[in-house]
């Protein structure tokens, strides 16, 4: 326990019980974060409308609110928990039923440590070989039940008419392909955004150019992005539809190539440090999927040719996608919570 659970373990504990001398049925609540943990959930919380949104704090819940998202604000009390994030210790009563979950697609940064994974009932991966993976690190309570966060890219809800609203809305160049810059967090030690933030207007004469970058990347970037002009930086946190537009992503580690992967597009990456938490495998499967490049300078003719030959990668792509979701059907929400209602709440369909 750190000294956070030391402090909370008794009053969360006496106040839990007490509450469930009078509760006569279940509660569900799904814990949010941030509104990206919202967009990973939300396909399992459709299955559950009586089930509670829970804010961390009071931006969170305001987060939520600016996408007409209701929320109760934690602590909270439930039956059951479900998190996508590693942080069932503000939970601290054994008989609420865990359910834990991923951020980003499969597995590209390594496990943490067992225990943390341990505190779950259930934790669900994107595949059977992130499960078997799992199990080799000594972590006994996974299920593979698919990627939730991209079911509305299969299950129709992002159709042609809803996509071409967004596209509709950044107002793009209907004769210029999309082209969409990703990078991970610029102190991870393996970001590429250094390559291409004081550049990447070069390409906006020949293509519309989106942005998107991780949630903890410094001010100083996104400031230089949102006043670089012609190109259309993404705050959104459900970056799916973005991806959809897109023809070809640029990005360097991280775990958001998975899901570009998944749409079966080419894929640029630039060779940037990895640490040794980056997975061998995953190091090969970026290599298989994708036009590897050293500098920005490189990138125009590169891009020229990936759309030119946009199925150059396919076989691999193809490959990886079963590897890390198993399948692409738009019901990996359904299987969390048929998973969910079958051990906690006793019911089967």
């Amino acid at each position: 326990m750190n000294i956070s659970q030391y402090l909370i373990y008794i009053p969360y504990r006496t106040v839990w019980s007490f509450l469930h001398l009078f509760r006569r049925k279940k509660q569900i609540h799904f814990y949010c974060g941030g509104h990206v943990d919202y967009v990973v959930m939300q396909s399992i919380k459709k299955h559950f409308p009586e089930a509670q949104i829970v804010s961390k704090n009071k931006k969170t819940k305001n987060e939520l609110e600016i996408y007409g998202i209701k929320s109760i604000s934690y602590p909270t009390f439930p039956d059951i928990l479900v998190m996508p994030r590693h942080t069932a210790r503000k939970y601290p009563e054994p008989r609420i039923k865990k359910v834990g979950m991923r951020h980003g697609a499969y597995n590209f940064k390594g496990n943490v440590d067992k225990s943390r994974f341990h505190l779950f009932d259930i934790y669900f991966v994107s595949s059977s070989t992130e499960h078997k993976q799992a199990e080799k690190d000594g972590i006994k309570n996974t299920y593979p039940i698919g990627y939730p966060k991209l079911d509305a890219a299969f299950d129709g809800t992002f159709n042609k008419e809803l996509l071409a609203s967004y596209r509709q809305n950044l107002d793009l160049d209907a004769n210029k392909a999309v082209i969409i810059f990703t990078s991970t967090w610029n102190k991870s030690g393996m970001s590429a955004i250094d390559y291409w933030v004081n550049r990447v207007s070069e390409l906006t004469s020949n293509y519309n150019i989106l942005v998107t970058v991780h949630q903890w990347t410094e001010k100083k970037y996104r400031e230089i992005l949102r006043e670089t002009p012609d190109i259309h930086f993404i705050a959104d946190k459900n970056i799916l539809p973005y991806l959809m537009i897109s023809d070809i992503m640029i990005g360097d580690i991280s775990s958001i190539i998975g899901d570009f992967c998944a749409l079966n597009k080419p894929i640029i990456t630039f060779k940037v440090p990895y640490k040794k938490k980056i997975r061998e495998q995953i190091r090969k499967m970026i290599n298989e999927i994708s036009f590897r490049i050293e500098s920005f300078d490189e990138l125009k003719e590169t891009i020229q040719y990936a759309l030119k030959n946009p199925d150059h990668h396919e076989k691999n792509r193809l490959k990886y996608n079963k590897i890390m979701f198993d399948n692409l059907d738009g019901k990996a929400g359904e299987r969390a919570a048929e998973k969910i209602k079958e051990i906690f709440l006793n019911e089967q369909s």
